[in-house]
């Protein structure tokens, strides 16, 4: 039948103390010991230990551990989780440093580190160890010193910390302004783009308006012309329309002015031989064609203007009015008539 080891373990307890030394270990029994919290004093000397477990440090019940006479070169980085131990004896062993969690053991009253290849700062606060008194003075130097460099470390770390997140900022800083240029830059691409594009657009306004005002031109031109040409036309048939007048009365003032110096001279050879003779038939032609525009009107116009406008009664007074004024003309020249023939006479 095969032992148990956890009560082969707790038959060697004696009181609160647990002696394991010389057993020749190679290994730690940390899972039968967990089971064993009375063993507050753990002797493990005189082994050959080289290494120990991280579950060791969970044995957080000890007080009073001797690792003395081993083959440990490190601990554990958690070892000062150890927290209620009071006496540490690690003599003998191939320790160069401690964990920096050993300044966690603030309760710890006694420690022996002879015999071990301590880096110099460490050997120096550690002193020799030689009696009770220099045990003592060793675990209190020893962890202020562990406290101080722990403290330096993480002011270090925080430093190096800080230093990489300064490093990290300034970056994102010249990723941000990086980023800001490209959007700037980009903006800016977009506002050449548009204001070319508005450029184009406005040039394109500006040749249409151009082509539109230049048929405006030729269209203002050639009504120019026209107007020009239907000035001239009218021009003309003015000019001809007053010099044809200016000749009638030129004619009309020279048969005034000759019928008034015939009148005023009666026994002038010239009038009796030619401006009355003329005059006679001039006034007998007149009478011919007043008779024959009255009976033209009397035939043709009357009836068109009875029957298109019903104004006939009108017409008439007007054409009648006009009629005794021919009549009243054909009195003057009648009696004019016989004036003259009377001064032939």
């Amino acid at each position: 039948m095969p032992k148990d080891p956890v009560k082969e373990l707790r038959d060697r307890i004696e009181g609160n103390e647990l002696d394991l030394s010389m057993s020749h270990l190679d290994v730690v029994p940390v899972k039968e010991l967990a089971l064993l919290p009375k063993a507050t004093h753990l002797d493990l000397s005189c082994n050959r230990l080289t290494v120990l477990p991280d579950a060791f440090c969970n044995l957080t019940h000890l007080q009073r551990l001797d690792l003395s006479k081993n083959c440990l070169t490190d601990l554990p980085k958690n070892f000062g989780q150890l927290e209620n131990l009071r006496h540490l004896d690690l003599l003998g062993n191939g320790l160069t440093t401690l964990p920096l969690s050993f300044s966690q053991l603030t309760k710890l009253k006694w420690l022996d580190l002879k015999d071990n290849e301590l880096e110099e700062g460490l050997r120096k606060n550690a002193g020799d160890c030689l009696d009770e008194q220099q045990c003592r003075m060793c675990a209190t130097r020893v962890l202020r010193y562990m406290q101080d460099l722990d403290a330096q470390l993480e002011a270090l770390h925080q430093k190096k910390l800080k230093k990489q997140r300064d490093a990290e900022a300034r970056k994102r800083e010249l990723e941000e302004k990086e980023a800001q240029k490209k959007r700037q830059e980009k903006k800016a691409e977009k506002e050449r783009k548009r204001r070319e594009a508005e450029a184009r657009r406005s040039q394109e306004r500006l040749s249409q308006g151009v082509d539109t005002s230049d048929d405006d031109v030729t269209a203002k031109k050639g009504a120019s012309k026209a107007s020009a040409g239907k000035s001239e036309k009218t021009a003309g048939g003015s000019c001809l329309l007053f010099a044809l007048l200016s000749v009638c009365a030129l004619l009309v003032a020279l048969m005034v002015g000759l019928d008034f110096h015939c009148n005023t001279h009666p026994g002038d050879h010239m009038c009796a031989t030619h401006w009355r003779p003329a005059r006679v038939q001039a006034l007998a032609y007149w009478d011919q064609a007043r008779a024959a525009g009255q009976k033209f009107y009397d035939t043709y116009l009357e009836h068109l203007l009875c029957c298109g406008h019903g104004h006939s009664h009108d017409h008439h007074d007007g054409h009648g009015h006009s009629h005794d004024h021919g009549h009243s003309h054909d009195h003057d020249h009648g009696h004019s008539h016989d004036h003259d023939h009377g001064h032939s006479h």
